[in-house]
């Protein structure tokens, strides 16, 4: 392999990883938002607005923020979307079907400490798209109380 071969795998290799990397962490933030707002959503089946609109809150600022953060893929995106979907599905399934036990507890306030950590690390992405993300916020609090107070 001669020089300028070694070099391009190099880049080609190095630039997969970073890649990966910022898929992983979107994944990662992705996972933890859905559990977040999956908890939040049971809040709200049980009357409880206010932690159920400071759960969302904060599931989705951090979850946004890693996305404008990274300028991740529309392909990621889409990944993520729907690991966002699955693990918020997965604790209202647990819920539901009262498997709410100490482990899916100890996630879902594991994933509060994640979120925290990804709403630091991003925090001036996310002020910088406050506005942005204020009216996503308010949008899917909307959608996500009709889709729960529905049947």
């Amino acid at each position: 392999m001669s020089v300028n071969s070694k070099t391009l795998f190099f880049i080609i290799f190095y630039f997969g990883l970073i890649s990966s990397s910022s898929a992983s962490e979107l994944d990662n933030v992705a996972a933890c938002s859905g559990v977040v707002i999956g908890n939040a959503s049971v809040d709200f089946s049980l009357g409880d607005e206010g932690s159920f609109n400071d759960g969302i809150k904060l599931a989705i600022t951090a979850y946004l923020g890693e996305v404008l953060e990274q300028s991740s893929t529309e392909e990621d995106i889409v990944i993520a979307d729907q690991i966002l979907a699955a693990n918020t599905d997965k604790i209202i399934n647990a819920a539901n079907t009262e498997t709410f036990d100490y482990d899916v507890y100890e996630e879902v306030v594991q994933c509060y400490r994640k979120v925290g950590g990804f709403l630091l690390k991003n925090s001036e992405t996310i002020l910088q798209n406050k506005e942005e993300i204020d009216g996503i916020i308010l949008q899917r609090i909307e959608l996500l109380k009709r889709v729960l107070s529905a049947g």
